[in-house]
């Protein structure tokens, strides 16, 4: 996936996570679909991925906006259990064939810049 164009967002604090919509357009057909990406500060380190699970598709979040587990060390996909390494996006346990999908982003001073649009 390529970045068309970017947005900002409020830096998350450590052990949260910032929601945030983005356009994914298709590169056969132009159509645009409405995702959700999100980004967690975790160790000192900032981390933004798609938020779809790799096994059903559906957003991981178990509370809006909610996606770490009570432990603060593992992501939590509400639908299956699966867990997920915060920082590498790594499947650690559950039905999820691969890690979570990275998206990119740049951090500034007071703010992360994230994708607005991508193309596939």
């Amino acid at each position: 996936m390529k970045v068309v164009s970017w947005q900002s967002i409020a830096l998350p604090v450590e052990g949260t996570a910032v929601v945030f919509e983005f356009q994914l357009r298709s590169q056969a057909s132009g159509r645009a679909l409405s995702e959700q990406g999100f980004a967690i500060r975790f160790a000192g380190g900032y981390h933004v991925y798609r938020n779809r699970c790799p096994h059903a598709g559906s957003p991981l979040d178990w509370q809006p906006g909610q996606f770490f587990a009570e432990d603060g060390q593992t992501l939590l996909c509400h639908t299956h259990g699966a867990r997920f390494d915060p920082a590498t996006g790594a499947c650690l346990a559950g039905p999820c064939p691969h890690g979570l999908q990275r998206l990119p982003f740049q951090a500034h001073a007071d703010t992360l810049k994230v994708p607005a649009c991508m193309r596939e």
